[in-house]
């Protein structure tokens, strides 16, 4: 593929296909766009999406083929438990010097099982981690991209203004950076949710927040990880006990305790690999070493 713009093919036209055209047409770069959407061929919803394309200069395809057929690009944009379907939809369009992009949040086998035959009729698959929410940056939001077709599409969506990263040319590593960070990432959310809502229930915010801003104070996600991770490796049992505390006094005032109980059956189970056994000596303040000592200690277990 050339870094001509390209004719690019949208399977999906939600949240984010939408949020790259309009970054495009707001800076000026205007490739030739079409689209599908499974939205199309309900009755009820197709004037809405129909609109939408038009209000972006967008032309509606009748199929996800038609749409695979008249691109060089195709970028598949639909919800996670339609990413293999999606890529089958586009099979007989596929061929030699069609660049497929799955940009869907989905697990990395998942992906490899959706591109399997699109390779096999020689389109050259990648895989797409979207590594922020797409708005503000639009079309700017950066992208991890993996895969055989990886490479040669990097150029291509630097002539349409993206920013995108080459992981490797094996498909999934750029979804396993994005799945493995979402442990972190999404986490974070429900434990902030669930402990914010606790904290206003009890009346207890302006003690609470500003004691938790202190301990996350200065700290690198590495610095976190080495603290707590020894402190789980050596306390775990006794903070299981307590978190278990926790879930009662959530449960007494009819609140959610989602974190809080999976919380206490992680650092139990932590407890019961007897990691400490790992090292020589005293448990050491080191990430990834208690990570692999963990991994060695899991895979003795039955």
């Amino acid at each position: 593929m050339s870094t001509n713009l390209p004719t690019i093919g949208f399977i999906g036209f939600g949240e984010a296909a939408q949020a790259f055209v309009k970054g495009w047409r707001a800076d000026g770069i205007k490739p030739a766009i079409i689209a599908y959407d499974i939205l199309l061929d309900d009755s009820a919803a197709a004037p809405a999406k129909q609109a939408e394309c038009a209000a972006l200069g967008v032309t509606v395809a009748a199929s996800a083929v038609e749409a695979a057929a008249a691109a060089d690009l195709v970028i598949c944009a639909v919800t996670a438990d339609q990413v293999i379907l999606a890529a089958e939809s586009i099979l007989p369009a596929a061929r030699s010097g069609l660049h497929f992009l799955d940009i869907n949040s989905a697990a990395p086998f998942r992906k490899t099982e959706a591109a399997k035959n699109l390779a096999a009729r020689g389109a050259a698959v990648v895989d797409v981690a979207v590594m922020q929410p797409v708005y503000p940056k639009l079309h700017k939001t950066p992208l991890l991209i993996s895969g055989p077709g990886a490479a040669g599409v990097a150029p291509v969506l630097e002539a349409l203004g993206m920013d995108a990263e080459v992981v490797s040319d094996m498909l999934g590593d750029a979804s396993t950076v994005k799945m493995v960070r979402s442990i972190a990432i999404k986490g974070i959310e429900s434990v902030v949710m669930e402990c914010m809502t606790a904290a206003v229930k009890f009346g207890v915010a302006d003690r609470v927040v500003p004691t938790i801003s202190d301990y996350l104070a200065n700290k690198t996600f590495a610095t976190l990880a080495n603290h707590v991770m020894e402190r789980v490796v050596v306390h775990g049992r006794r903070r299981a006990a307590e978190m278990r505390e926790v879930v009662a006094t959530l449960e007494a005032a009819g609140l959610s305790h989602h974190m809080p109980a999976a919380t206490a059956a992680h650092q139990d189970w932590v407890a019961d690999l007897g990691l400490a056994e790992q090292f020589a000596g005293p448990v050491p303040k080191d990430g990834r070493a208690i990570a692999a000592a963990l991994l060695v200690r899991q895979s003795a277990k039955p």
